[in-house]
């Protein structure tokens, strides 16, 4: 796989973000909210552990036709209009998915608390001020490398709000 292309979102990846239809891990479903057309495979390596995970991941999603490479260079990204799926609620689903996926069985208490904050934010301001939870919650299994890659992603899309 050439970690230099760019993948973007199919209108079936949009549509997916909005509807969940899809039994797909957590991992590969954080890694298609985070593909926007800006970064390239490589960059996107952050959500993964491995660089076979991503991969996997990455083979997944074009095998369902959510994804697709972009051609020429990676553009500046627009606002993704998926069925009403605005950017911020990308942003919470990408964090709360990585959060219940990281967090496993043991910790579905807190996971569970998480995600009943999250649901509570309603602008960037009341999501950003949830990120040092999240951050101590994930980093723990993932690691702050893991973590970064997600708030960047997060951060990226409340820009477009």
């Amino acid at each position: 796989m050439d970690t230099s292309a760019v993948p973007i979102k199919t209108e079936a990846g949009r549509q997916e973000i909005g509807t969940r239809t899809r039994k797909i891990s957590w991992q590969t479903r954080a890694l298609l909210v985070s593909i926007n057309g800006d970064k390239t495979v490589a960059e996107l390596g952050g959500l993964f552990k491995t660089p076979e995970a991503l991969e996997q991941a990455v083979q997944e999603l074009l095998g369902l036709e959510l994804i697709a490479w972009q051609r020429g260079p990676a553009k500046t990204p627009q606002p993704v209009s998926a069925e009403g799926v605005m950017p911020l609620q990308q942003a919470r689903q990408l964090l709360n998915d990585t959060a219940v996926g990281s967090l496993g069985v043991l910790g579905s208490i807190s996971a569970f608390r998480f995600t009943l904050k999250l649901e509570r934010c309603y602008s960037p301001e009341e999501l950003r001020g949830i990120f040092p939870e999240y951050r101590s919650l994930v980093a723990k299994s993932k690691g702050d490398g893991f973590v970064d890659a997600v708030l960047e992603r997060v951060e990226a899309l409340l820009a477009q709000t």
